[in-house]
């Protein structure tokens, strides 16, 4: 029985260590050698595992910035106008148009305010009475000239010169100069008689209070005539920085302030040339040469501050620009006038004063007057290469506080004044230092190199 049961046991046992004896996974490393193993302890041979092939893990992908979207335009950038790489990597593209300087010239046709002018010369129909003749406010009198405005109206040619440069690679700031040049505008009306017809220079009388004339032409008295003759001169320019504001490749806006600088200048002097046919006096022959001259001259100094635009389509671009000087008129009023008499066969002798200067006004005087000068300017241009482009274009000035040569003459006249000179009445003419205002407009025409 007990054998029995020891073999049962053992049975149990072996049966046992059969089921404790299921592989276990092979380790990563290899079994030391040194243990000797039984045959009945020796588990199965491991079976050879499939190969897990090794997939490497993909690459991050680089940084990338996306590319901007391509205009259906070519930009100021592209090779169509020559920008290349110019532009310093900070900037896409330069602000255009292309080129580091630019020249341009331009012929101007341009009008400009004329000169106020009185009553200068005046007639008289047929047998009026010599106390009448060519007296303003009389029946039959006319004015000959004056009334009006001289050098007003008429066009004159000049020409226009600017150039700059850009200070930095991507054109945003920068300096420029410019300079204008009108042709001188001359007017010189003439009037004059054989002693036929009735021609007089009218005045009011400051000693009697009642309008007055002083004869050029009057039967039996006096031949010759009186000639006007006036001149106007405008110059200008300035120095200006350029700032950009804003710019795409199609166009920009750019702040300009700098210095502005204007002149004007008028010269009005009327002659008479008189011959005496002997009815009041003086001899037969006797010539008489009377001279009015009146300059004037303005000058205007101040900063200058506005904006200019500039948008292209295709080829084709369009400019605006605005600006405004505020500044010192500095203007000089000059005065001068002689009277010279030359008997027959006798030596000149010239006396000081003419008609409307007198000792009482000649001379020089200046004043300083604060002025505004604003001006607008516009083009229309087309691209003709890479480096060069056309335009016509048009300008507007004002100019505020200038002195004009015409109302510079006071009629107000102590005719005790009038050469030879005798005391007695008040000290007129006086210089009235009169001021109004100046305009300027026209058109222009012009080519721009760029490089």
């Amino acid at each position: 029985m007990r054998a029995r049961l020891l073999g049962l046991g053992a049975t149990l046992s072996l049966a046992s260590a059969g089921v404790a004896q299921v592989p276990a996974p092979v380790p990563a490393y290899p079994l030391p050698t040194a243990i000797p193993m039984s045959s009945a302890a020796q588990p199965p041979a491991a079976q050879p595992q499939p190969a897990v092939p090794q997939v490497a893990a993909p690459a991050p992908a680089p940084h990338t910035i996306p590319a901007a979207p391509v205009s259906a335009y070519p930009t100021y950038g592209s090779t169509l106008f020559g920008c290349g790489d110019s532009c310093a990597p900070a900037c896409c593209d330069p602000c255009g148009p292309p080129g580091r300087v630019w020249v341009s010239a331009e012929w101007l046709y341009w009008v400009a305010a004329g000169n106020p002018m009185p009553v200068l010369a005046t007639a008289s129909v047929p047998g009026t009475a010599l106390p009448a003749a060519g007296v303003l406010g009389q029946p039959g009198t006319s004015t000959l000239i004056g009334g009006s405005r001289f050098n007003g109206g008429d066009f004159r040619n000049g020409f226009r010169l600017n150039a700059g440069m850009w200070l930095d690679e991507c054109n945003t700031w920068g300096i420029e100069g410019d300079f204008f040049f009108l042709g001188q505008s001359g007017q010189s009306p003439v009037a004059s008689s054989p002693g036929t017809g009735i021609i007089s220079r009218p005045f009011f009388n400051a000693n009697t209070g009642l309008n007055d004339a002083q004869l050029v032409s009057f039967p039996g008295i006096v031949s010759g005539g009186v000639t006007v003759n006036s001149t106007s001169d405008v110059i200008g320019g300035g120095i200006s920085g350029v700032c950009n504001i804003c710019c795409d490749p199609c166009g920009r806006v750019d702040f300009v302030g700098g210095y502005r600088y204007l002149n004007l200048s008028d010269d009005l002097t009327v002659t008479e040339n008189l011959t005496s046919l002997g009815g009041t006096g003086v001899p037969p022959g006797t010539r008489i040469l009377v001279q009015d001259r009146f300059q004037t001259s303005n000058d205007f100094h101040g900063p200058v501050f506005g904006l200019r635009a500039e948008k292209r389509y295709g080829m084709v671009y369009v400019m605006a620009r605005g600006s405004i000087a505020m500044g010192v008129s500095h203007q000089t009023v000059t005065i001068g006038g002689s009277t010279t008499t030359v008997p027959p066969g006798g030596v000149p002798t010239t006396l000081p004063g003419g008609l409307y200067a007198q000792p009482s006004n000649i001379g020089t005087y200046t004043s300083d007057k604060f002025a505004v000068i604003p001006e607008v300017g516009f083009r229309l241009g087309v691209h003709v290469t890479e480096q060069s482009r056309l335009f016509v274009g048009y300008n507007w000035l004002y100019w505020s506080n200038v002195a004009r040569s015409g109302d510079q003459i006071d009629q107000r006249v102590n005719p005790n004044l009038i050469p030879p000179a005798v005391p007695g009445g008040p000290a007129l003419p006086a210089a009235p230092f009169r001021t109004t205002d100046f305009w300027l407009q026209g058109v222009s025409v012009g080519g721009e190199v760029r490089f």
